[in-house]
């Protein structure tokens, strides 16, 4: 199994990704990893000889900015660390990449380097939510701001393979998110999504509102990537805050000094039961090759995670799983 982490990308890289890899290593004996990405941050974060033994390093150069275009850069900037791991996993010498790059031009690559699944259309980011229960994955989180029904569908799919063989959810809840319950609501694009899924998925469970996403009701919520991208930030912020909220409100109250600290482990367990950082990153679905896209602002926690899921990735052989998903449709 070969693993390979972009140790460039990032806004804390290279001290998360390199940090994030030690962890990794740490907690997995048995493991090795490659390295891509400049030499100078592979030499800026100390890496004791018994992790040395376990890492390849490959360097690659070249950086990617703002100003990249993304459907030029696997031209452009073929020596960047982004586009040399997904050329590695094309070559089939290594199994997986992870990356905290620029998602634009980490898809963009993927896509032309490697190309699409057969049967998908349209690729997607799918991010899986912790709740205080179990979680749900949100689809489309990102990849696409302009979709078709059958685009959702897809991702419907998709999606089903990833919380079955990634996070052991049998049997699925696929809801679709909307502005309310009624078939008839929303825009042209989400009714007639409700009706395509509604012929086409046993499991499919109709329209679920935003203020209901963590009380358990769906497995799958799909939607567009556009809206997907805003509920997953808002919930990120939110949560933050929320805790920072209740704590700062707690020092403001006259609350023994004694008791206060006794309150933090509460809010602690709160934090980590919606930490989308213990899963570290999602999958590219719909890519033809496993490519785990972290968090911008990954820590080197959320970078373990991230490595982790693209060894299980690899161990449930997901691409073909997601073939399964796909073909069970056209069946």
């Amino acid at each position: 199994m070969k693993i390979a982490l972009d140790i460039t990308s990032g806004d804390l890289a290279p001290k998360s990704t390199i940090n994030g890899a030690k962890n990794y290593l740490s907690n997995n004996p048995k493991n090795n990893l490659i390295l891509i990405g400049k030499k100078s941050h592979y030499k800026s974060i100390k890496i004791s000889s018994e992790y040395k033994n376990r890492i390849e390093f490959i360097e690659a150069n070249q950086s990617i900015d703002a100003n990249d275009r993304p459907s030029r850069v696997f031209k452009t900037k073929p020596d960047s660390s982004i586009v040399k791991s997904i050329s590695l996993l094309k070559s089939k010498k290594i199994d997986a990449v992870v990356s905290a790059g620029n998602t634009g031009c980490l898809l963009a690559s993927s896509l032309l380097i490697l190309g699409k699944i057969k049967e998908i259309t349209k690729p997607a980011l799918a991010a899986y939510i912790p709740t205080s229960e179990k979680g749900f994955v949100l689809c489309d989180v990102g990849a696409n701001a302009n979709n078709k029904p059958n685009h959702l569908l897809e991702f419907s799919l998709m999606s089903e393979a990833y919380i079955t063989y990634l996070e052991g959810v049998k049997n699925p809840r696929v809801a679709l998110l909307n502005i309310g319950n009624e078939s008839n609501k929303g825009n042209e694009l989400f009714v007639d999504t409700y009706n395509l899924l509604d012929s086409k998925l046993n499991n499919f469970i109709g329209n679920i509102e935003s203020r209901y996403l963590f009380d358990n009701k769906a497995d799958i919520v799909v939607c567009d990537g556009f809206t997907g991208n805003i509920v997953l930030k808002l919930i990120e912020g939110l949560v933050n805050k929320m805790v920072n909220w209740t704590k700062e409100s707690i020092n403001n109250h006259s609350i023994s000094k004694l008791a206060r600290p006794m309150l933090y482990p509460v809010f602690k367990d709160i934090k980590k039961s919606f930490d989308y950082e213990e899963h570290g990153g999602t999958p590219l679905l719909g890519v033809n090759g496993i490519v785990i896209k972290c968090h911008g602002s990954s820590n080197e926690k959320a970078i373990e995670h991230a490595i982790s899921k693209a060894e299980k990735c690899i161990k449930n052989d997901f691409i073909k799983k997601i073939n399964i998903s796909i073909n069970k449709l056209n069946k």
